[in-house]
């Protein structure tokens, strides 16, 4: 129906909203519609639309959520096998080096990128993002055997990302059992999250939406709805609404 191509992605450059809202009803719909649907709608007008959207003239919203699109489509197999061979990996190559950015849009590009090279997208002779990190001077990360299951980790080990509908959730490798503790966080992005202290007796159900702070093993801090968790129940606190 949007009869998308490569050549649609070019039009309107200045209007990245239009492109923007496209590539997310495409992250939706595969999503949503895994298997042989899916495949269908992989048309290669729909492959090159969402390729070109990856280019350097297209807006950094735009190919932030053309590259959740095609990481959607790619858990189906057969479309993995489709978008690995049209050359993806020599964009994201190129779109990686965003990953420290200072702009915090082009750096949740460049995230994406190393993780689609680490994990989707496999590009030949590229070495593995983790095989090269230097963990010197990291005495804890987040722990990945203890997070639930759609959450991306940086190699480092200090960054999160949730690109999925359901609400994921992971502990540090740390534990802290006496004393006065506190942490800090860089918020990339403002949406909904909850940031808090849990034992490992809180269950995360990312499906059911339980994570930090619903339930009586922890406790968070929501700084989107301005809120603070604990037991599945919230209350009020009146810090500014946070901000990238």
């Amino acid at each position: 129906m949007l009869s998308l191509s490569a050549a649609v992605a070019q039009q309107d450059a200045l209007n990245p909203a239009k492109h923007r809202n496209t590539t997310a009803v495409l992250g939706c719909l595969a999503e949503k519609l895994a298997g042989p649907a899916s495949i269908g709608l992989l048309s290669p007008g729909t492959l090159g639309y969402l390729l070109e959207s990856l280019s350097s003239d297209s807006h950094p919203t735009v190919m932030l959520f053309a590259l959740i699109a095609l990481e959607k489509f790619s858990q189906t197999s057969e479309n993995k096998l489709t978008v690995s061979e049209s050359s993806i990996s020599d964009r994201l190559a190129v779109l990686e080096s965003w990953a420290d950015h200072p702009d915090h849009l082009k750096r949740q590009v460049g995230f994406c990128s190393q993780w689609s090279l680490d994990n989707l997208f496999l590009k030949e002779g590229r070495q593995f993002t983790y095989e090269k990190v230097s963990l010197t001077n990291i005495n804890a990360m987040l722990n990945s055997n203890d997070v639930s299951e759609y959450l991306k980790i940086s190699p480092t080990g200090l960054e999160a990302r949730c690109d999925a509908s359901s609400f994921e959730s992971v502990r540090c490798t740390f534990c802290v059992d006496s004393g006065v503790w506190y942490y800090e966080v860089t918020v990339i992005t403002s949406g909904v999250m909850q940031i808090g202290w849990a034992t490992k007796d809180s269950k995360f159900l990312n499906h059911e939406g339980y994570g930090i702070g619903d339930d009586e093993y922890s406790c968070a801090y929501d700084g989107c709805r301005q809120l603070i968790w604990y037991n599945a129940r919230s209350k009020p606190h009146s810090h500014p609404c946070w901000k990238e």
